[in-house]
This record gives C-alpha cells, structure tokens and sequence, in this order.
C-alpha cells in the first residue's frame, strides 16, 4: 500500500531526531525496560492505567482539536461537556434503570445536544475573531454548567453499578487487568478511527476549514457553513460525552473532573500541535502512558541502584506539564502542529 502525503510528512517529522533525541530515546526505553524486569506485574499494571488514561485524554483531546484546529474556537467548555456525558449516564442507569448500553447511546447524544445549543447561542458569534474571545465566553459557560451539575445532582462524586458482565478480569499472567478497562481501550480506540477516517476521508473537515479561511467564498460555491460548523461541534461535543461516559462507570464523576481535565486536555493538543487530529492522538497515549509509566520506572530505578530517594512520590502529576515545556522548547507548534494556524 503507497504511503500518502501526510503519512510520508508525519514519517519525515519523526525521523528528524537530533543524536541527542535518540540518545534520550535509547535511555527511555533502557528503563522502561528495566523497570518491566524488576516489577513485571506493577510494570504491565501501569502500562494498561495508561493506556485506558490515554485513551480517556484522546476522546476528550480530539473533540478539543477538532474544534480549536478547525473551527479557530478554544472551547475551555469542552471539559464541561466531558462532564455532562457522565452524569447524563449516571442518570441513565441510577435514575432511570436503562441497560448500561442504552445510557453509553445516549451520553454522547446528550452532550452533543448541549454542544449545538452552545455553538448556535454563543460560539457562532465568535468564528474568526480573536481566540481569546472565544476562550473566556466558553469559561463562562463551563461555570454556568458545573453549577448547573451542582444543583441537579450535588457536589458529590457520583458512580452508576458497572455491568455484571464486565466487573471480572482478564489473566495476563503476571497481572490481571480488569475486563472494563480492556472495553474502554476497545470503544475509544474504535471512536478515535471512525472520527480520525471522518475528518480526513470526507469532505467535511475540508470545507470546515475552507470555512474557518474564507467564509465567504466557501459559502459561494454551495457550502452550507452554518450547518457545517454545526455538525462539527456536535461531533467534538459527543466525543468527549462519550469519553464522560466511559469514566463514569469505572471511577465516578464530580462537577471539578471537567475542568481537571480540560487542562491535560489543553496540554495534549499542544504537545500534538494545534491543527493535527493525528497529534492530539499520538500525545495523548504518549501523555497517559508517561503519566503512568514515570513512576514505574523510577520504582523500579531505585530498586536497582539502591536509592530510594529516586523514587519520587506523586511525579505522575508533573509529568504532562513536563512533557510539554520539552516539547515546547524543542519544537514551539508541537509534534505535528501547523506553524501559524491562529495567527
């Protein structure tokens, strides 16, 4: 199969590794190495934490990127919108009594939903002026929802009763690793395909962002834009609902995780590159694996040098922001990011 032009560019981005970089790259995987030989089971338990963590930061980071890098809006909402997608699958199941898979249907529905009326309300308002704009209006509204989730359901962390069928584990020999957490690898990194096959197969992510660059003649030659841009955020605001709805099940919600997760959100789609879908899922794995992952390796770095001082408590929590002064430093656009998107 002939690689295509933007699969030939990521390629030539990655080998622009300076003897430094693949110095630093040999190190990484002599300890990630390491740290799999000393404690194999605590290795491979960490390793499957970040990858569902990073497939978690993926689905919310895409519909973050799918806005931002094509639509020109910072939607700080979006962790809100994140939010919504478990407590509406919370009320699905607890309230309601609907089978786990109807509420993870509906999830995604729901915040989508809330995604349109933002984007018709507010967001249409803002298309090609200054991001800035965008990024307090979107503040304001994730206050107006997180208060609005405060007084429906509480303050408190809310979890619906995981399906029988997938409370059990999967035997991986030196571990096991809970069967919900393999489904959730499975349904995101199914959602992440179809939407990445969406943006970059169809004419929708194109005229969107013929759109974003010139209103006017997009319009001219038949592109219905407001219906365009609509269908977008829709699309960014269900991904991130059903991103909501698989956490829920598995470690609860509160009205704060939105925007806890906005944050990381904001530093995957950084580290990736404003612009690139194909970045925002390359950094978030590399951000959800390093944020798990760190601590192993210096668990296990003490372990062999004996000193226990190595062993940090709580670096998993730095780790993103880390990673992104690095990458920041060495290459300021991020990963795959286009030099100049927002200028």
């Amino acid at each position: 199969m002939s690689e295509t032009p933007g699969t030939r560019s990521r390629l030539q981005r990655l080998s622009e590794l300076s003897p430094a970089a693949a110095l630093g790259l040999l190190a990484g995987v002599l300890l990630l190495g390491n740290a799999a030989v000393q404690e194999p089971g605590f290795f491979i338990d960490q390793a499957i934490g970040g990858l569902v963590y990073g497939m978690i930061l993926v689905m919310i980071s895409l519909g973050l990127a799918l806005v931002l890098g094509l639509m020109g809006v910072v939607n700080f909402a979006h962790g809100a919108l994140f939010m919504l997608g478990g407590y509406f699958t919370y009320a699905a199941m607890a309230s309601y009594g609907l089978p786990f898979w109807v509420a993870l249907l509906i999830a995604p529905v729901g915040a989508g939903v809330v995604g349109i009326v933002m984007e018709v309300i507010v967001l249409r308002r803002l298309y090609g002026k200054n991001p800035i704009i965008g990024l307090l209006a979107t503040f304001g509204l994730t206050l107006m929802i997180s208060e609005g989730v405060r007084f429906v359901w509480g303050a408190s962390a809310v979890q619906p009763d995981k399906p029988a069928f997938l409370t059990g584990g999967t035997d991986l020999l030196v571990t096991q690793v809970g069967t919900y957490r393999l489904f959730t690898v499975v349904v995101s990194a199914v959602s992440v395909a179809a939407v990445y096959y969406l943006i970059t197969n169809t004419d929708l992510g194109l005229t969107v962002r013929a759109g974003v660059q010139d209103g006017e003649m997009t319009e001219f030659v038949g592109v219905n834009l407001p219906i365009r841009f609509t269908a977008m955020f829709f699309l960014g605001s269900a991904i991130a609902g059903l991103g909501g709805a698989l956490r829920v099940v598995e470690q609860g919600m509160d009205p704060g995780v939105g925007q806890d997760l906005v944050l990381l959100a904001f530093v995957v789609v950084v580290i990736g590159g404003v612009g690139s879908i194909f970045g925002s899922v390359v950094a978030g794995l590399f951000v959800g694996w390093a944020q798990f992952l760190v601590p192993a390796v210096l668990s296990a770095l003490a372990i062999t040098t004996g000193i226990s001082s190595i062993d940090v408590t709580g670096i998993g929590v730095l780790v993103p922001f880390l990673v992104m002064i690095v990458v920041l430093l060495v290459r300021p656009r991020g990963l795959f990011g286009e030099e100049g998107l927002l200028e």
